[in-house]
């Protein structure tokens, strides 16, 4: 590719990128409250325990799990009679 197609390419990538942020970070966008902003009931403790220890420490170990699943150490096949292994 020439550098004047990468270079109008990358023009490109960078103006739509921005002319979507710009869009998407107006206050027309926003959605209006209903009601008053007051806050509602605070969490029991079991709640706050579940919701930012639990539910992230479960998280963690199910991407773990399937990271080591993917990625697990295979069964080592027999080196008996290999010459690459072996010096004699």
């Amino acid at each position: 590719m020439t550098r004047r197609k990468r270079s109008l390419r990358q023009i490109i990538a960078q103006t739509l990128t921005g002319l979507v942020i710009a869009l998407l970070a107006q206050p027309s966008w926003a959605v209006p409250q209903e009601g008053t902003p007051d806050p509602g009931e605070g969490l029991t403790a079991f709640q706050t325990i579940l919701y930012f220890l639990l539910a992230p420490l479960g998280l963690f170990l199910a991407i773990v799990v399937v990271g080591y699943a993917i990625h697990r150490p295979r069964e080592r096949r027999s080196t008996s009679g290999n010459v690459l292994t072996e010096i004699k």
